[in-house]
């Protein structure tokens, strides 16, 4: 990883306080008031000046280099909890989904929803694809589909099932080539999706026994982390036509694990826990923690790490308006 000064990991959960670390170290160097309200989760703009929260009824936008610890904007004609939040690559746009089965699309300055899509279940995740031009949707109903920005039109790529369970998380690859989602029974499913107007079942694999919580590529595209209530984070290999198990990640005092994300290598793999604690993973040491981060008071439930060098990497650029 690159020096700390051009490092920023963010983490929330049930406390209402955003921190900001500097990951090296685990020194909190900051400290987010996010007042009457959990964070369902967090994304950092690929710029690092802004840093937004969603949380209960509403999402807030913290602008990173300044001082204040309160939010600059924030977006609050929403109803229940939202659930998901991201930014678009230029900071064009900033969408949303949340329980009331809304996708919007925002103006980040004007706070303004431009567009939006109604679902019949509540969204529990969003994925924006690389080209910026489609959203993947993961829902309460256990339904995956797409929404093509550009023709604003939804495509189902799995329908929604008694038997099956909702999906928590759903994830796309940088090179736009496979898609992941996990569900509450711990199912993983992986498309393949560089043929949009084709998107084909790879594999669904049993990767928890309980709840499932994330799923994530490395940035590499060589592997997916995966995370449950059962209290670990698992590392699988992706190959041809499989995935299989390379590290379990799991200490005695972790308890549910709600979230991860990777660095920009790839190497290292950061979790949280609802015993409060970031732990940072090394996947080619994965027998202990290389480094915990512990000052949160309850479960910390969403993580984002910022790094100045991912900046470079990108496919063809996209307008969703």
């Amino acid at each position: 990883m690159a020096q700390h000064m051009d490092l920023i990991l963010a983490t929330a959960g049930f406390d209402y306080i955003i921190r900001l670390w500097y990951p090296h170290n685990a020194t909190c160097f900051k400290k987010l008031c996010h007042r009457d309200s959990q964070v369902n989760q967090l994304d950092i703009s690929n710029d690092g000046k802004y840093l937004a929260a969603a949380g209960h009824q509403q999402v807030r936008l913290y602008d990173l280099q300044s001082p204040s610890p309160y939010p600059a904007i924030t977006y609050d004609k929403l109803h229940k909890n939202v659930t998901s939040v991201g930014f678009q690559r230029l900071k064009q746009w900033l969408y949303t989904g949340g329980e009331d089965g809304l996708v919007c699309i925002w103006d980040i300055r004007s706070a303004v929803c431009q567009r939006k899509l109604k679902l019949a279940s509540g969204v529990n995740t969003l994925a924006l694809h690389p080209d910026q031009t489609i959203l993947f949707i993961g829902q309460e109903n256990s339904t995956c589909s797409y929404w093509d920005l550009r023709a604003d039109k939804e495509i189902i790529i799995h329908k929604n099932s008694t038997k099956e369970g909702s999906i928590q998380s759903i994830a796309v690859n940088n090179i736009a080539s496979q898609a992941c989602a996990i569900d509450n029974k711990g199912l993983l499913r992986l498309w393949n999706i560089q043929d949009m107007n084709k998107v084909e079942l790879m594999l669904s694999k049993q990767c928890h026994e309980n709840r499932g919580l994330k799923c994530t590529f490395s940035p590499d595209c060589a592997s997916i982390a995966t995370t449950s209530a059962d209290t670990t984070a698992k590392l699988w290999n992706i190959s041809e036509k499989d995935i299989s198990l390379s590290e379990t990640l799991s200490t005695p005092e972790q308890k549910w694990v709600w979230d991860a994300c990777f660095s920009t290598d790839s190497q290292f793999l950061f979790t949280g826990s609802s015993d409060g604690t970031v732990r940072l993973w090394d996947s080619l040491i994965a027998s202990s923690p290389k480094q915990e981060y512990a000052a949160h008071q309850k479960a910390v439930v969403s993580i984002a790490f910022w790094d100045r060098e991912a900046q470079s990497f990108y496919v063809n650029e996209g307008s969703a308006t």
